[in-house]
């Protein structure tokens, strides 16, 4: 009796821990699927991940070779891409061995055209481009008077007149002024201008403003003094810097020394051509006249009757 209940109890015992096995191995299959699972998806997301990157290392390979530029793209705050603009084309240009400024023909072999020698602009080629570039002109003295001016100081000095005077309406903007200097300043050259107003030199007529024009163009371009007493108030600065670094014989010359622009001479040149396109207006010729003939010739003594009487 004694010894069925122990093979009973034994029995009863080992069911119980069997039923215990198994239900920690089914909490372990339950607590696994879970983490191979979570396993799978981490392992899909990271393929993802590498398959965003390599696709886009392989976009931007082939962006490479068609890139142009190696500026970087500037882009707009909303996003999209904005193309740089294209570079704007030089104001200088050459075609079939000519050289064009701003779309005019310089002259042939305009970089060695001298400073000094004769004028081949005519004095009414000159005015009438003044008036034709600005009608409005402001001057201290009529455009014909400024004209006579620089072809009187310039021959003086052998300086080319025509090519001083397109200088000059480089320099003033067909004598618009419009910057520091003023019209009644009669500097028609920037003298003394450093820009922020300071508005440079002053002369008290027209005649000393052209002289110190062509003084200063003397500073640059020689070692000789000018025949005129010194007028130009930057003439001794100008002419001790060409001095010690070499004085220029050319309007070509000008450029880097005169004005810092590397196309000086070819805005004068242009000028130049433009003068030189005139057609001068010929003087309006009015006719003499045509005296009234007496229907009768007067006698001696009516004559000396008519002076006696203009006398009284």
């Amino acid at each position: 009796m004694n010894y069925k209940k122990i093979t009973f109890a034994c029995v009863l015992l080992g069911l119980s821990l069997y039923a215990g096995v198994c239900a920690a191995t089914v909490r372990e299959v339950a607590d696994e699927a879970p983490a191979s699972k979570q396993t799978i998806i981490a392992d899909k997301k990271d393929k993802k991940l590498l398959n965003k990157k390599q696709r886009a290392v392989q976009i931007t390979q082939e962006k490479d070779k068609i890139v142009v530029s190696t500026k970087p793209v500037a882009k707009t705050p909303a996003g999209t891409i904005k193309v740089p603009a294209a570079p704007r084309p030089s104001l200088l240009q050459e075609k079939d061995g000519k050289f064009y400024f701003s779309g005019t023909q310089l002259p042939d072999d305009y970089r060695n055209i001298a400073i000094y020698g004769e004028a081949i602009a005519s004095k009414a080629q000159a005015i009438a481009y003044i008036l034709a570039a600005n009608p409005a002109v402001k001057l201290a003295c009529p455009v014909e008077e400024l004209v006579e001016l620089y072809w009187q100081e310039a021959k003086r000095e052998n300086v080319r007149p025509d090519l001083a005077l397109a200088q000059s309406l480089v320099e003033t903007g067909a004598y618009r002024y419009g910057g520091d200097v003023l019209h009644h300043q009669n500097n028609f050259c920037g003298l003394g201008t450093i820009g922020g107003g300071v508005r440079g030199a002053s002369f008290a007529t027209p005649q000393l403003g052209v002289r110190a024009h062509i003084q200063h163009l003397l500073a640059y371009t020689q070692t000789k003094r000018p025949s005129t007493d010194i007028v130009d108030p930057r003439y001794y600065l100008a002419h001790n810097i060409r001095l010690e670094r070499g004085v220029v014989n050319t309007w070509y010359g000008l450029n880097g020394t005169w004005a810092m622009g590397s196309l000086y001479c070819e805005k004068i040149m242009a000028t130049y051509q433009k003068i030189l396109a005139q057609q001068p207006v010929e003087p309006e010729i009015k006719p003499e006249p045509v005296k009234e003939k007496n229907k009768k010739k007067r006698s001696m003594k009516q004559r000396v009757s008519e002076i006696l009487q203009e006398k009284k």
